[in-house]
């Protein structure tokens, strides 16, 4: 689903007013508001692609702000991939603050109060995707949220050119290329996450096993035989360490295979060339044989039916 928001055909005295309102329900609960007095002017574009969000925004100067009283009123745990394109950027987030120039690239979490604040006319793509998504402890990512990544370099290298590429070219992309992109998308944020945290300290021996443990486990959650048994084998350890390790980031094996799972059933839910396929069989294909035990957990998860998943987000694709 894409959506649109522009200052153009609105009064410049409500302005200010729109592009906050707007900007809160694109974001969920984020301030958002022009810094100087004089007219301001604003553009979004964002990509609504399963449970990822894709924005290119430029505007004038800024600030925009998620603060506790925001988050306690929104829940909305995801992280937040910010990619400065043009102008530039002040973010800070637990007392950490960096500034961004064009190219540069910063993460932030949206569990806990952040800023960004524009002092002049800039551009920006954000990534945002819920933090389940990245195979990496949120207690590890403060070391890293909030600081600045130059693309000059390693992987941010490949990272900055990909997102901004992606939120040119995303329009034009259709069916299951979509969702491979996103996957792609969160796989490169997940090398680039890893890569600057290994050079400011080495990771613990749990850490590194867990990263091949879940890039394990996404490779086979089309198999309904995947176990805490078999992936134990696969890796030499006992089912007891392997429900410790998941146990020390508050996860269960089981939930986990389970939440991947749903993910993935979401996105292809939310996929038009798919709507031809039975939801069972959308299901099948990511491991949930059980049919009416699917549509339960994943309305748990949700909090409305596979169908009426599919029919909302496919409505939405047909209004873009």
């Amino acid at each position: 689903m894409r959506t649109i928001v522009t200052t153009d055909s609105v009064a410049q005295a409500e302005r200010s007013d729109h592009w906050a309102h707007e900007m809160s329900k694109l974001f969920v609960g984020l301030e958002a508001r022009p810094m100087e007095r004089t007219p301001f002017h604003g553009q979004a574009a964002n990509e609504d692609l399963g449970l990822i969000h894709l924005s290119s925004i430029s505007a004038g100067p800024l600030r925009v702000r998620r603060t506790a009283r925001t988050i306690a009123q929104h829940e909305w745990d995801h992280y937040k991939v910010a990619l400065q394109t043009a102008g530039t950027c002040v973010i800070e987030q637990d007392e950490v603050c960096s500034t961004l120039g064009p190219g540069d690239i910063a993460v932030c979490d949206t569990s806990r109060p952040y800023s960004f604040t524009y002092d002049a006319d800039f551009r920006t793509v954000l990534l945002l995707f819920p933090r389940s998504m990245l195979p990496v402890r949120p207690e590890a990512l403060r070391d890293l949220t909030a600081r600045r990544i130059s693309a000059d370099e390693g992987v941010a290298a490949v990272v900055g050119p990909f997102l901004r590429s992606l939120s040119e070219q995303v329009r034009g992309c259709a069916g299951p290329a979509v969702g491979s992109l996103m996957d792609g998308a969160v796989s490169l944020v997940t090398a680039l996450v890893t890569e600057n945290l290994a050079r400011s300290a080495a990771p613990p021996p749990q850490d590194a096993m867990m990263l091949r443990i879940r890039a394990y486990i996404e490779n086979r959650l089309s198999d309904p035989g995947l176990t805490p048994d078999s992936i134990a084998e696969a890796h030499g350890i006992s089912r007891r360490y392997l429900f410790k390790l998941f146990a020390a980031q508050g996860l269960t094996v089981a939930g986990w295979i389970r939440v991947r799972r749903l993910e993935r059933c979401a996105r292809d839910l939310a996929n038009a060339t798919t709507v031809e396929q039975p939801i069972s069989m959308v299901a099948a294909r990511w491991g949930l044989l059980d049919g009416r035990h699917f549509s339960r957990v994943f309305k748990s998860a949700y909090g409305e039916t596979p169908r009426d998943f599919r029919r909302r987000t496919l409505a939405g694709t047909d209004r873009s």
